[in-house]
């Protein structure tokens, strides 16, 4: 057998830079800011901890609702979400109006070509004009999933994203 030390001179066996078993480890009370931050100032609202206030999870999850029931049912669930929310939560109000606003944008999008494209198709008996209602179902169906998944995941994780305007005119705010 050879004369070895232990592994971890400290008492019980934890290593020299831990406190000692039962102790609090060294460093500032709780409650007071850490080594190098002045209290009170600086970059950080003490408050708050590190990093900017950040608004309650009940907030991010009506926004998501607003988008989720918007691709399932409409304009509906983010109007409710909207007129129920606006005064309480600005996170929650920013999305629902977005939602909002673009489910009505594309209803605007396909009544303007419906309007443009039905006249000339009844007037020269010929069903040839009602081809260009393709385009705004095809921006329903490939920008109406792609916005609204993306707003979602914008929305739970609290970030606010605005669509490109020709996608989401606003109307409310």
């Amino acid at each position: 057998m050879t004369d070895q030390p232990p592994p971890y001179p400290g008492p019980y066996g934890q290593a020299p830079w831990q406190p000692p078993y039962g102790q609090p480890p060294p460093g500032p009370p709780p409650g007071q800011p850490p080594h190098g931050h002045p209290p009170g100032g600086g970059h950080h609202d003490p408050r708050y901890g590190y990093g900017p206030p950040q608004a309650p999870a009940e907030d991010s999850t009506w926004a998501v609702f607003a988008y989720v029931g918007s691709a399932l049912i409409g304009f509906l669930p983010a109007l409710i979400i909207y007129l129920v929310k606006k005064n309480t939560s600005p996170l929650t109000r920013f999305h629902a109006a977005q939602s909002m606003n673009y489910q009505l944008t594309l209803l605007i999008h396909f009544v303007v070509v419906l309007a443009l494209c039905v006249p000339p198709a009844i007037v020269f008996d010929n069903p040839v004009f009602l081809i260009a209602l393709v385009i705004p179902y095809l921006e329903l169906l490939i920008a109406g999933w792609v916005f609204l998944i993306l707003g979602a995941v914008k929305a739970g994780k609290q970030q606010y994203y605005r669509f490109p305007t020709f996608f989401c005119f606003r109307m409310f705010r």
